[in-house]
């Protein structure tokens, strides 16, 4: 059953169906399948023990199941995170996030062994694989004038099943190259969502610097957000969207998130 909706922002009109939405989360199981970024288990998940010995599990005789996780919510879950990653600042995700919905592109991108005219602030390998400028320009420039605020980013080849249980430490992620992220502050993108764990390399030499470009931490008030390791099904297309970037109410730098997006109807 459709459940229309119709959603202004910025004087710009859209219109959705409520019940039908993509969902860019890789699940939190309880047979722990995940990616790993750094940590070999980021997921653990068990059911919680009293003093008496006692296992809450249905499985086990108790009258209701009590699963505790242990996450490690930036190393191998879908998650959103705001400056405060790489600042001492006291913002919080939770506080971050001020729009139900927020305009979005879809796009499928191949990244390149090679920086191009581009360039990285810290050591290129040849077994590096790049996002550069030019390759965004050349999907976002139809759009400039399109409100878009939020970008999400499918790497290809796009193997679901692999993603889901990638191990980055011995498979290194792709990453943008320090103008491509430029270029995505100056067109006015404020979310960026990525099926990568960072988008910078796994190993910079502790800078982070693609993060420091896009939260522009000489800019006080930044409201940015990044939300690494989605999951993009290949069944659905590149195009705009309205996002629903779905949060914990957690007061820290990041939180699990499940990233929803509905397509604009004609």
């Amino acid at each position: 059953m459709k459940k229309i909706a119709e959603i202004t922002l910025e004087e710009k009109k859209y219109k959705i169906d409520l019940n039908k939405f993509y969902d860019l989360s890789i699940p939190i199981t309880m047979d722990s399948k995940s990616p790993s970024f750094y940590d070999k288990k980021p997921l653990k998940i068990k059911y919680y023990k009293d003093r008496n010995g006692k296992v809450w599990n249905l499985n086990e005789g108790s009258s209701c199941n009590v699963p505790v996780i242990d996450l490690n919510i930036h190393c191998g879950s879908t998650h959103s995170e705001c400056r405060s990653h790489i600042t001492k600042e006291n913002i919080y995700i939770s506080d971050i996030l001020d729009n139900s919905f927020i305009p979005c592109l879809l796009i499928s991108l191949v990244p390149q062994n090679e920086l191009g005219n581009d360039s990285y602030h810290y050591n290129i390998d040849s077994n590096d694989f790049i996002i550069d400028k030019l390759a965004l320009y050349n999907k976002l420039n139809n759009f400039k004038n399109s409100n878009i605020k939020a970008l999400v980013v499918r790497t290809l080849p796009n193997d679901i099943d692999e993603i889901i249980l990638k191990n980055y430490d011995n498979d290194p992620n792709c990453f943008f190259s320090n103008e491509a992220i430029k270029y995505l502050v100056s067109f006015g993108i404020e979310h960026l969502i990525v099926d990568t764990p960072s988008i910078d390399k796994i190993n910079d030499g502790g800078t982070l610097g693609n993060h420091k470009i896009f939260w522009d931490l000489n800019k006080k008030g930044n409201k940015n957000t990044i939300t690494e390791l989605a999951i993009i099904k290949n069944e659905i297309d590149d195009g705009q969207y309205l996002l629903c970037l779905n949060i914990l109410n957690l007061r820290l730098d990041a939180s699990p998130s499940r990233p929803l997006i509905y397509p604009i109807l004609k």
